[in-house]
């Protein structure tokens, strides 16, 4: 800094020179607080203590100097301009004090001819403290405006008829290219007009009374054409002395379709709980007659026993033909209470330390006798002699019997049946092979579909409700396996099921009479079971 001592005596040695070489006064100008100074032909002859404040130096550094030398820095617009045009303009320049650092000045100028001499007088004022503030509101105001843009709602401001503001996130909510598009449009440019009455009741009520409006929904038009469900907010705000209003947009569009979705998912819901209980119910009432008919059927058979009379053995034949198609009915009502109770959430397991090999291979022999009249081979192969796992004994049986039941339909005389059981360590896998018509490609995604049928022509050499896969499906997952199939149409369909090999803990283990009484009860069921499961199959 310099010395300001020094520069008082400077500053009253060059003023005195400069008096006695003009007869003008300037120490007038020493009291105004704007920076000011005066060039007379090429030479400054004044400056008051303001202008050396701000450019930071003393007298001796700019007395004598001529306007153009003093800004003549390097890319300084404002002696670019003098040296170019000859003159200077008013307006705000950027310059360099005599220390080098760059300031906003704000300049106005003004010339005068005194007799032989030219003139000019500079009023510069520092505005680099403003023009720093007015960059700082500028970057606020863009700050706003981006996170006004990101906001995922869309705000405008409207007088209630005519939109002075968009947000970005407003116009891509309605479809359009640019604010420009919308500021100064009409209000009804965007609302439906079934809406449109709605909307100015409501706006006419806000302009009038200093509240906020609670959300509605509306239907806005996007500039495509479009419908689209909205959600918007108003509020008053006074600006400018005027009151205009906010209003905030949220599309909901998606929340409307999730309700409806919703809503939808609620009655399918409901429908099939109806059509459960429906099943249920009408299950229970065909099981009653069912089940009294099987009875009569098996009484009749006890009287009927003299074969040499004709009569008796058509009886036993039609006998035989009413059994068979009272299994078949009793299969499809077991399959359909065993879906429902599925469905419903009420079909558990009774889980036990059972071997699995044992299971499938008693299962597999139970329909030896069946395969030898169908003459079909069945063989039974496996890997390891026991193995110990925690399951359902009844339903690995129903899901064994099932596929069992599926290869016979569709494997012709002479064909072949494979059964076997793997030890895979941490799983066991069952696999049933046959030799049969096999899948077509299109079909194995619908294999496990309920009520699909592959075959479906007239000429099929069985009968079926499309449930037995399905359910089996079901079965397996329950005991938290899966159930996969491979086929070459034409040649061979193989399901494969895998089951992890988990353990029931603290389990009793029966007694000698309980496993005999258990085993001859097997037999018994296994036998019905067969006969139930291969009913709709023709002999």
């Amino acid at each position: 800094m310099f010395d300001t001592t020094t520069v008082d005596n400077i500053k009253s040695k060059d003023k005195e020179r400069s008096n006695k070489i003009l007869d003008l006064d300037f120490t007038c100008f020493d009291f105004i607080p704007s920076a000011i100074l005066v060039q007379k032909d090429n030479e400054i002859v004044y400056v008051n203590e303001s202008l050396l404040k701000i450019m930071e130096c003393d007298y001796e550094w700019i007395m004598g100097k001529s306007v153009y030398k003093l800004f003549e820095e390097e890319n300084n617009i404002l002696s670019t301009k003098m040296k170019h045009l000859f003159n200077i303009e008013d307006g705000e320049y950027r310059i360099k004090n005599s220390r080098g650092n760059e300031i906003e000045i704000e300049l106005k100028c003004n010339d005068e001819k005194f007799g032989d001499s030219n003139f000019i007088f500079l009023n510069i004022r520092d505005i680099s403290e403003r023009k720093q503030l007015q960059a700082e509101l500028q970057e606020s105001r863009e700050l706003y405006k981006n996170l006004i843009d990101i906001l995922p709602i869309g705000i405008s401001i409207h007088d209630g008829k005519t939109f002075s503001f968009v947000s970005d996130s407003y116009i891509k909510i309605l479809g359009y290219d640019s604010p420009n598009e919308l500021v100064g449009q009409k209000l009804a440019m965007v609302a439906d007009k079934v809406f449109q009455k709605v909307v100015d009741e409501r706006l006419n009520s806000l302009l009038a009374n200093n509240i906020m409006l609670s959300p509605i929904e509306y239907k806005f038009v996007t500039k495509q054409g479009d419908l689209i469900d909205v959600e918007v907010i108003s509020v008053r705000f006074s600006y400018n002395q005027k009151v205009n209003i906010i209003s905030t947009v949220r599309d909901i569009t998606e929340k409307k379709k999730a309700e409806e979705n919703k809503k939808l998912l609620e009655r399918t819901l409901e429908y099939d709980r109806l059509k459960t209980e429906f099943f249920s119910n009408i299950s229970h009432e065909l099981r009653t007659p069912l089940n009294i008919l099987l009875s009569s059927l098996q009484l009749i058979e006890l009287y009927v026993v003299d074969d040499s009379n004709p009569k008796i053995m058509d009886i036993r034949k039609y006998i035989k033909v009413m059994k068979q198609n009272c299994y078949r009915l009793l299969r499809l009502i077991n399959n359909l209470l065993d879906i429902t109770k599925i469905d419903s959430g009420y079909y558990g397991l009774d889980l036990h330390n059972h071997n699995i090999v044992k299971i499938v291979e008693d299962m597999t022999q139970s329909v030896a006798s069946y395969m030898e009249e169908k003459n079909i081979q069945i063989i039974f192969d496996t890997d390891v002699e026991e193995k110990m796992i925690g399951c359902d004994k009844d339903k690995i049986e129903k899901v064994v019997l099932s596929l069992l039941s599926n290869a016979v339909k569709f494997t012709k005389p002479g064909g072949t049946i494979d059964v076997s059981v793997h030890d895979l360590r941490d799983r066991v896998k069952i696999s049933v092979k046959d030799t049969g018509i096999g899948i077509p490609k299109d079909k194995l995604g619908l294999i496990f579909e309920r009520f699909i049928q592959v075959d479906k022509s007239l000429s099929r050499i069985s009968e079926g409700a499309g449930i037995g896969l399905s359910l089996a499906n079901d079965l397996i997952k329950m005991h938290g396996g899966t159930i996969s199939v491979t086929s070459e149409y034409g040649i061979f369909t193989q399901f494969d099921i895998l089951i992890p090999l988990k353990k029931v803990e603290n389990e009793n283990v029966m007694s000698n009479s309980d496993q005999y009484l258990d085993r001859w009860i097997d037999k018994k069921d296994k036998a019905e079971m067969v006969n139930i499961e291969f009913s709709d199959i023709y002999i």
